[in-house]
């Protein structure tokens, strides 16, 4: 399955190009899917808390705790890259797509 190029980011690390997005998903979460830019390799799908306001955590004196939006940066998809490849991810092969946890800046493998 490949990445739709509308509306994903292209990135080189080392000679390698890649396509990326970042998408919303449930349970206040963002989902960073990334694939080797000729759209043929295998998915990683990278699951990042996110930090976003919520009324319903209001303090007592009605203000919101001040928390700023987590946001993927291109700099986190390239350390997203280095360490799947390190953990085994193989860009151009085929393959279900591996997900992944980003806790802070470590990478997590589901499943494992």
């Amino acid at each position: 399955m490949a990445l739709s190029k509308k509306g994903t980011r292209k990135m080189t690390v080392g000679q390698t190009d890649y396509r990326w997005v970042v998408s919303p998903a449930a349970d206040g979460m963002i989902v960073a899917t990334i694939q080797h830019a000729e759209g043929t390799g295998q998915l990683i799908r990278v699951y990042a808390k996110a930090d976003v306001h919520d009324a319903r955590l209001a303090g007592a004196d009605g203000f919101l705790p001040t928390r700023e939006r987590r946001a993927i940066k291109p700099s986190d998809v390239e350390a997203i890259i280095t360490e799947a490849v390190a953990q085994g991810w193989e860009p151009e092969a085929k393959g279900a797509p591996l997900v992944f946890d980003w806790k802070g800046s470590t990478l997590v493998r589901r499943g494992r």
